[in-house]
């Protein structure tokens, strides 16, 4: 294993409060970490990771989680630095378990509950660097891989990011001298799975508002045109960093198609199955021809899994309403009864 020298690495650290800062510092200058960059506020956090490129960030998410966790997804899409693969360390006093998960499903690589000892904490670094995850990418989330082995039904390959911390503390010439290289390649094969999931992502909610449940009548599912529109116009956004300006012409008029739906109350199906077809030109004019056949499956599956929660949901409301309707029945009979028994009593007092 290759000598690991902490102090060749920099690193960003944000945290508001000043005490916890220090003891964070204190503990990342234990670890054999010397250059440090201290910022209080996001916006300095902004700044750093765009201006200096560091290879690891630490932040603190308690106060500012959504911010934080904001700026991780901004990092991850490669909207903020030069390196959307800049590993990323988050710590937090919450032990709010949907803080947490929160906080891993916005990207970090990892998440360290406080208090932390400095041992602990060294041994999670060294996770980073010796045995990173790899990434999977989605429609709405890039960043490491963790899925069991059970819930990997999607076609969806892992993709290895470029560590570039682990090849600064091991001072790997070859991967440095090549590290904007190793980004670039990383970086089009992140953009090209992440086209591929909105463009099934716009399929998919078409299927699943164009086709009937499959058993019995079609339940009455709102098309929420919002996310169509936000989803295709980010599609539209990577297509032009790509450079494919032919595919984002494709997207754009898919984007009129969306237009018309309105508030999507009244959606024809002639309508969705052109926006169907859009989205998968826009992405086969982006693949230089390859289509979304392979992906064909998993699409199927997602339909058929959200008309089972769809069914599940609207089944489970009826018995809810069935269930309030039988108590307020229940409470009009009873009040009922009470009216009738006071009845009596109200005539012996009158006479």
């Amino acid at each position: 294993m290759a000598e690991t020298d902490y102090s060749r690495a920099s690193v960003v650290l944000f945290d508001p409060v000043h005490a916890n800062q220090r003891t964070t510092r204190y503990a990342l200058h234990e670890i054999g970490f010397r250059q440090i960059e201290c910022v209080a506020s996001l916006t300095e956090l902004k700044s750093m990771v765009a201006d200096t490129g560091p290879t690891l960030i630490v932040a603190e998410s308690s106060a500012t989680d959504a911010d934080v966790f904001k700026l991780v997804r901004a990092v991850r899409k490669g909207e903020v630095g030069a390196n959307p693969f800049a590993v990323i360390l988050l710590t937090t006093w919450s032990r709010d378990t949907t803080h947490i998960r929160r906080a891993i499903e916005c990207g970090a690589d990892d998440v360290i509950v406080r208090p932390f000892s400095t041992n602990f904490a060294e041994e999670r670094v060294k996770t980073l660097i010796h045995g990173r995850k790899q990434f999977i990418v989605t429609s709405d989330y890039i960043g490491p891989d963790r899925r069991k082995d059970a819930d990997r039904n999607s076609d969806a390959q892992p993709v290895t990011v470029p560590n570039i911390l682990k090849a600064t503390v091991e001072n790997d010439y070859q991967a440095l001298s090549d590290a904007a290289n190793w980004i670039q390649e990383a970086k089009e094969t992140v953009r090209a799975e992440r086209l591929r999931r909105l463009a099934m992502r716009i399929v998919v909610s078409t299927e699943l508002h164009a086709s009937k449940t499959g058993d019995g009548p079609s339940l009455p599912v709102k098309l929420d045109t919002g996310d169509l529109m936000r989803t295709g116009h980010e599609m539209k956004a990577q297509l032009i960093k790509a450079g494919r300006a032919e595919a984002a012409e494709i997207c754009e008029a898919m984007l009129d198609q969306v237009k018309t739906l309105g508030e999507g109350n009244q959606a024809s199906l002639s309508t969705l199955k052109l926006i169907k077809e859009l989205a998968m030109g826009a992405y086969a004019a982006f693949a230089n021809g390859d289509t979304l056949e392979r992906s064909k499956d998993e699409i199927g599956r997602t339909v058929t899994n959200l008309r089972k929660r769809l069914k599940a949901k609207a089944e489970m409301a009826a018995q809810r309403r069935a269930a309030e309707a039988a108590q307020a029945a229940e409470q009009d009979a009873t009040a009922d009864d009470a009216g009738q028994g006071e009845e009596p009593g109200i005539k012996r007092a009158a006479m």
